[in-house]
């Protein structure tokens, strides 16, 4: 490991917590957790965005192209950061103390904060193991190198970029045009070019070494959703056991130790997303929304499904923006949108955007996995396997049987608290469309393989977490902490 490659890994994260500092900081406990989780992500994205635009010529040495324009980006960000910072009112506290001021400091006996060490301790104990894990695996899942490592293994081996196509456009390229192919040519190439910003730094491509910012993802993941539970309303000792049983979830764990697939960061940003928005539901703060916005936009950047869920984040947040009367209209809108799916408008769709072929057929090369929407058929098989996927496997411990019975006890939150019952719902429609997928087209094979259905729901669970802590956020303690929505809480509470 070189000085180079150290120095890859401190710019994104510099850079990225400072612009979250920037531009979203506020005043909120647990402030500096946040900004560790969220600008670890926005730091990897930023670099991989860099990379992609001034690296292209020359890969093997992209982080040194790369570089520069990261300082200058942290150079920016700290100057508007220390301008916000110093132009803000030092007096300003918000009265709100939330769980913590409930329970008290003082409260918290012995055992608990013995306990919440042996949390950390636990946590710290799987960071080491997953990074050991990686360090002494090569690229090992399929998808990993038959996909996502295709790309930018290809531009560091020959120095510089080449554009990859469908096998129809490669074989009609002419001699002139260095063009390659593969199967997943029409991913998103965010996490490629992320790889090549890593690769360049180690010195070559060392797999161990590009494959290391995984558990960055996953470390980030959960500050980001220590720091954001905790300005919502969770106490630290609620806020670290949530963080403990969303780290402890089997499959989450193997999607860093095993590098190289993008639903963890698809996870992480959803996830984000989902807080950001809620805090702004409960705060009407703008910057949270702004934030809710930047990370729906850069899961488009991540894989095919991040724009889905991208766009049910957006259509879900305008939904919240209507009044009754034209959610039960936006409602309706939605039943007539699905009946028309299932009589042959995605088939229309394909057509419109060029996807059809002159004899109608579906050109697959294009369409690619939403091909699968062309045809409806109800697969009765694929529903056991969907439920040994949720209840039987050991992908989740316990995580899908407890959830039904927190949702059933604490169904009086989701009543009375929109911040809480508009995330849910947008929550439940996610889910009813992967069942949707599973059951009713020709994805039932991967529910009846355990594959993509793990992967896919992999993406909702952080978000799926957040929503059960929080529903029990105020659960047996005394009747005052129910009295009204707290709010972000005092400066002195910055971790």
């Amino acid at each position: 490991m070189t000085g180079a490659y150290v120095l890859a890994w401190v710019l994104p994260l510099v850079v990225g917590v400072a612009i979250y500092a920037a531009f979203f900081e506020s005043t909120a406990r647990a402030r500096r957790s946040t900004a560790v989780g969220y600008g670890a992500l926005f730091g990897f994205l930023l670099a991989a965005a860099v990379t992609s635009i001034v690296s292209r010529s020359d890969t093997a040495h992209a982080w040194r192209t790369a570089a520069p324009w990261l300082v200058a980006a942290a150079v920016i960000a700290i100057a508007r950061w220390w301008w916000r910072r110093r132009g803000s009112v030092t007096g300003h506290s918000i009265s709100a103390e939330g769980a913590e001021g409930t329970q008290g400091k003082g409260v918290r006996t012995r055992w608990q904060w013995w306990l919440m060490g042996a949390l950390l301790a636990t946590l710290v104990a799987r960071a080491l193991i997953i990074v050991r894990e990686i360090w002494l695996r090569p690229l090992y899942p399929w998808d990993a190198w038959s996909a996502w490592a295709i790309e930018p293994k290809t531009w560091m081996l020959l120095g510089h970029y080449v554009p990859f196509g469908s096998i129809h456009d490669w074989a009609a390229a002419p001699a002139t045009l260095d063009m390659r192919t593969f199967s997943a040519w029409f991913y998103p190439d965010a996490l490629p070019w992320l790889d090549v910003w890593f690769a360049s730094a180690a010195g070559g491509w060392i797999e161990p070494l590009v494959n290391m910012p995984w558990v960055g993802a996953w470390i980030g993941l959960l500050f980001g959703h220590y720091g954001q539970w905790r300005t919502l309303g969770l106490s630290r000792w609620r806020a670290l056991l949530a963080v403990y049983v969303l780290a402890s979830l089997p499959l989450l764990t193997v999607h860093a130790a095993v590098a190289g697939y993008a639903d963890l960061w698809v996870a992480a940003l959803f996830g984000f997303a989902l807080l950001a928005w809620m805090r702004w539901l409960q705060g009407r703060d703008r910057r949270q929304l702004a934030l809710a916005l930047v990370c729906a936009t850069a899961l488009h950047f991540i894989k095919l499904e991040g724009w889905v869920w991208a766009a049910a984040l957006l259509l879900s947040m305008g939904f919240g923006a209507l009044s009754p009367r034209w959610r039960l209209r936006g409602l309706a809108a939605t039943v007539v949108a699905i009946a028309i799916l299932f009589a042959g408008g995605t088939h229309a769709l394909f057509a419109t955007i060029g996807w059809v072929d002159a004899n109608g057929e579906v050109l697959l090369e294009r369409a690619g996995p939403f091909a699968l929407l062309t045809t409806f058929s109800w697969h009765g098989d694929a529903l056991m396997g969907a439920v040994n996927a949720f209840f039987a496997l050991p992908n989740w411990h316990l995580f899908w049987w407890i959830l039904p019975f927190v949702v059933i006890w604490r169904w009086r939150e989701l009543v009375a608290r929109e911040w809480l019952r508009l995330p849910a719902l947008l929550l439940l429609a996610c889910f009813g469309a992967l069942m949707f997928l599973f059951l009713a087209t020709a994805a039932a094979d991967w529910a009846q393989s355990f594959t993509a259905i793990n992967r896919l729901v992999l993406q909702l669970t952080p978000a799926v977490c957040s929503l059960a802590a929080l529903l029990l956020r105020d659960a047996m303690l005394p009747a005052t902490a129910n009295d009204t929505d707290r709010q972000p809480a005092a400066r002195s509470d910055p971790a």
